[in-house]
């Protein structure tokens, strides 16, 4: 007879522990329902802002490249005084920066919409790395920077996304550009790997970088208020790599300059 109260308390307890316990779950299944409706609302918002990014895209960009167009048809006329051939390249330069701003901010929202799929073919390398380095020449030439390429004897045809790789050269290669002087030289070495593997070294004399770190870093990149585009865009070109299953790694010369290695795979995918 004695036991009975004891007894009788623990199942108190046990009784009031299952109550706890169905409270806990039952907020824990509101919790999730909740959780799982501010889902569906940021996938939509998402969806939306890629739809507006995407028409905002084709509706500005059809502008501006009539505008960069006819300011280099304009450029090319010998008969321009100097203030309006000064007038020209402003109208240039403003159009190409508001094109890379448009053009990054695009990519910024596909990748975080997701990654996309790689669109592999066998394509040849030195024909894009030409291609790439003529896009830059007009920038590079007007710092009077040169870009010397060096390509080994069996870096010929590769496997990759031709479109994703062109853009990643770029980037960086105007990076490098950006972070010149007048005057200097980029050095650009290109070779197969094991694997087979693709490897690209960009090589600059401007200024060393202290704290690498905070290259890739987009809280860090703006400073004073003012965001460097190809900063910015090396971010973009970093992410667009990390998708092609590659890495950039940044080393300090020893004198002075950086030397930027891309390296991603070059062949189609094992099975």
């Amino acid at each position: 007879m004695a036991d009975r109260p004891r007894t009788n308390k623990k199942s108190a307890v046990a009784h009031v522990d299952d109550e706890r316990v169905a409270h806990l779950i039952e907020q824990l299944q509101l919790r999730t329902v909740e959780l799982e409706e501010a889902n569906r609302e940021l996938r939509h918002v998402s969806h939306y802002r890629s739809l507006f990014l995407a028409r905002m895209s084709h509706e500005l960009r059809t502008p501006l490249t009539s505008i960069l167009g006819f300011a280099e048809i304009m450029l090319d006329q010998e008969k321009l005084t100097e203030p309006q051939q000064r007038f020209c390249q402003k109208i240039q330069n403003s159009g190409m920066q508001l094109l890379t701003s448009l053009n990054q901010l695009v990519d910024l929202s596909r990748l975080e919409v997701g990654p996309g799929e790689l669109f592999l073919q066998e394509f040849s390398f030195p024909e894009v790395l030409r291609e790439t380095c003529a896009a830059v020449g007009r920038q590079a030439q007007k710092r009077d920077v040169k870009i010397e390429c060096s390509l080994a004897p069996e870096l010929t045809n590769i496997v990759s996304d031709r479109g994703r790789l062109r853009q990643v050269l770029y980037t960086f290669l105007a990076w490098a550009v950006s972070r010149s002087r007048d005057g200097e030289h980029i050095k650009v070495e290109a070779a197969l790997r094991a694997g087979p593997s693709l490897q690209v070294k960009i090589e600059d004399q401007g200024e060393s970088i202290r704290n690498m770190s905070r290259v890739f870093d987009p809280e860090e990149t703006p400073r004073a208020g003012k965001t460097d585009l190809n900063e910015l865009g090396i971010i973009i070109g970093r992410r667009l790599l990390e998708v092609m299953k590659g890495s950039v790694t940044l080393e300090n010369c020893n004198a002075s300059g950086l030397r930027t290695v891309l390296e991603l795979p070059a062949g189609a995918p094992k099975a």
